[in-house]
């Protein structure tokens, strides 16, 4: 069950807000067809009901000299996982931690290098915490994209 009904216009600003955080009030009333005064309400209701928790800004780190990604698969123990994952979270060249519900390869961990042997240093400092590590991956494309809100609630509507 969620904890907040999303209607159109919320889908169409969450839909915006993934495209640019930086579109300002009025670009995207104009885009959504609403006023700029419902945009501010929308948002200040999402944020209060945190379901947007924040803005941030993508950065394409190729471009600053870190093209090389790291995903390293490894297993902690089930009582110990979220304090791994916090703890991996604190290496500087560590980018995200998932947290895997499975006992195996529980902790999926994705990290940023300028050269081959940054795996090994970033390895090593892993190795220092309460996890083995399964695998080590040197990462040669990631494909994402933002959730399509207005889409999915139609995916979803179509399978009732």
């Amino acid at each position: 069950m969620a904890d907040y009904d999303l209607d159109d216009v919320d889908r169409q600003l969450l839909n915006k807000l993934q495209e640019n955080a930086r579109y300002t009030a009025i670009e995207l009333a104009e885009s959504i067809g609403v006023s700029d005064n419902t945009v501010h309400n929308r948002m200040e209701r999402l944020e209060e009901a945190g379901v947007i928790t924040g803005y941030t800004t993508a950065i394409d780190h190729d471009r600053t000299g870190l093209g090389l990604y790291f995903h390293f698969s490894c297993t902690t123990r089930i009582s110990e996982r979220a304090g791994v994952a916090a703890a991996a979270m604190e290496i500087p060249a560590v980018l995200e931690v998932t947290e895997l519900m499975t006992g195996h390869e529980n902790l999926h961990i994705k990290a940023v290098g300028r050269i081959d042997e940054d795996i090994t240093r970033i390895a090593e400092r892993l190795d220092d915490l309460s996890l083995e590590i399964n695998d080590e991956n040197l990462i040669r494309t990631e494909h994402e994209q933002p959730l399509d809100y207005v889409a999915v609630a139609e995916f979803v509507a179509d399978a009732e």
